[in-house]
């Protein structure tokens, strides 16, 4: 039996175009379901807020707001650790708007149960459709991809059509479906731009995890007494300096040589006699020791970091917050583990001020008799012998917070470093195909 022309060449198309169909659908679905399910998420968000108090109403709407912006965003930029920090503190400063550092107002104890509590969040993260397509990709590539479509919307009518289509409905998925057009399909069935839109549904992902554990973080009322109020308590002040004393502050054998200067500047007896390093100092410091990890294994490249995939930077994320919210990164216990952010904060910037010269002198003579988490306690009591018992407990809590504060430096900088290692080697032997 033969076929009509007319027929035949009907029969080829669809043998040709079913494939093309199957991966449309495809992937179509893959972001359709995973869009589905962040819409319903943020509109359950708003519906906790208009039953909530008006504290806890405003920082669920700073969450929603920062998730529909990316949602509505033709190129949403990637995350940094300056913007983790400024949506952790517009968070915090909704439920405590009379505190001129919000963000510091938890407990060690509490930030480290509130992180075990969000590994399950993070993992539903993990299994989302769409994310196995994302694994593979690196950094570089998106940057680059959003510097194309940047220069495409650069162009007059392509800049006019997509402020027509935000202006009609959004980013309403279901219109690639319902009311296909081609500009809409160009860019979908474009493979590095459905690379962009599924990993706009993983940034609001990302938003979404970040936003809900802090709620979890700083909602909850301070039930805890703060350890460090306990100034005056001559005994309180030297119990916990002894638990300051047993901590272990060493670095991993394993670290690379070449970090040890820039860790020096966080923590250790150096940083100890001088100012407190704040919170910019340690993030810079992380970002300019991953760089110098990320150019030992992509020597070649220009951005060694940005040769990263989306899929280690994830695995190894959810591994640090696993570690971290078990307290075996920071393993403290007793008045420690009470001791709030905000009075380490207080404590560690008084200290610098008011450590006197001749406990200065004393540590750094005797600098290499002990480890330098001994120095806090030796300080108190030098002090102590004058009989100032009061000037003595004072000066212990100031010193204990600062003893504290670099020791958590120490720690989160070194389990960063092992985890930003780990990124870097997945994501080489990925290259290669493994």
């Amino acid at each position: 039996m033969t076929f009509p022309l007319f027929t035949e060449w009907y029969l080829w198309l669809f043998v040709i175009l079913t494939p093309v169909l199957v991966v449309v659908v495809v992937r179509a679905l893959r972001v359709v379901t995973w869009a589905f399910s962040l819409t319903r998420e943020i509109r359950d968000l708003k519906t906790r807020a208009k039953a909530a108090p008006d504290e806890e109403a405003a920082a669920i709407l700073e969450v929603v707001s920062r998730c529909e912006s990316i949602l509505h965003s033709p190129y949403p930029d990637l995350p940094t650790l300056e913007g983790l920090h400024d949506y952790l503190t517009s968070v915090a400063m909704a439920f405590h708007p009379e505190s001129t550092r919000p963000e510091l107002k938890v407990s060690i104890g509490h930030l480290i149960r509130t992180l075990n509590r969000s590994i399950d969040r993070f993992e539903k993260v993990l299994e989302r459709p769409g994310v196995k397509r994302l694994r593979r990709v690196r950094i570089a590539t998106v940057k680059t991809n959003a510097r194309r479509f940047q220069r495409i919307s650069a162009f007059p009518p392509v800049r006019w059509y997509l402020r027509f289509r935000q202006w009609i409905s959004g980013m309403n998925v279901l219109r690639l479906l319902l009311i296909p057009d081609p500009v809409s399909w160009l860019i979908y069935l474009s493979s590095n731009l459905s690379i962009m839109v599924l990993g706009k549904c993983l940034l609001v992902d990302l938003q979404l995890f970040v936003g809900r554990t802090a709620l979890e973080l700083y909602g909850a009322a301070l039930v805890e007494d703060d350890a460090m109020a306990e100034e005056e308590n001559v005994q309180s002040v030297e119990e916990a300096l002894e638990e300051l004393e047993g901590l272990d502050a060493a670095p991993p054998a394993s670290m690379d040589p070449a970090l040890a200067p820039l860790r020096k500047r966080i923590t250790g007896l150096s940083a100890f006699l001088h100012a407190t390093p704040d919170l910019k100092t340690f993030r810079d410091t992380v970002v300019e020791s991953a760089e110098i990890i990320a150019q030992g294994h992509f020597p070649e490249a220009e951005n060694p970091l940005d040769e990263t995939r989306i899929g280690p930077i994830l695995e190894r994320t959810r591994h640090l917050l696993a570690d971290i919210g078990k307290g075996e990164e920071i393993p403290v216990a007793g008045r420690l583990y009470r001791v709030r952010l905000d009075t380490l904060e207080s404590a560690r910037r008084f200290a610098d001020e008011t450590i006197p010269n001749r406990v200065k002198d004393a540590l750094a003579k005797g600098k290499k008799a002990y480890s330098w988490l001994k120095w806090p306690l030796v300080a108190y009591r030098i002090t102590a012998k004058g009989g100032l018992f009061k000037v003595a407990a004072g000066l212990g809590w100031r010193t204990a917070g600062k003893g504290i504060t670099l020791f958590l430096y120490g720690r989160l900088y070194d389990r960063s470093m092992e985890e930003v290692d780990g990124v870097c080697k997945r994501s080489k032997e990925m290259g290669r195909g493994r």
